[in-house]
């Protein structure tokens, strides 16, 4: 599918937008902020998927592996934090705070991968 790096660049940049555009329009269309989620619930796991992709077609190997390990940083951090600065751990709280801080690091992470995919010679 990818078998040209411009169309791997072309396609890596459109998704930025695209995943939050199909975010925001399934929150509104099926009212599921009604339910308590926003965009950011929807739009991280579709950001995971085409990082994997991405980085696995313009490198060699994939950047998963990086992105899980900071995924599981991040979940050690927000541990830490719930548990000595609050004082208080409540696994529905932790849950819903992790998901949307995984995915404003996955979105990071993602721009980081295009940035670093444009710099690719063609």
């Amino acid at each position: 599918m990818f078998e040209s790096i411009i169309f791997l660049k072309i396609v890596a940049f459109l998704f930025i937008f695209l995943t939050l555009a199909i975010s925001i329009i399934a929150v509104k269309f099926f009212r599921l902020q009604n339910r308590g989620w926003n965009f950011a619930d929807i739009a991280f796991p579709l950001y995971a998927i085409e990082f994997y992709l991405i980085s696995d077609k313009a490198y060699y190997n994939s950047l998963l592996p990086q992105l899980i390990l900071a995924l599981s940083l991040l979940a050690i951090g927000l541990c830490g934090f719930f548990l000595l600065k609050k004082k208080n751990f409540l696994y529905r709280r932790f849950f819903k705070v992790f998901w949307r801080a995984s995915f404003i690091l996955t979105f990071l992470m993602y721009l980081a991968l295009v940035i670093a995919v444009f710099t690719l010679k063609s």
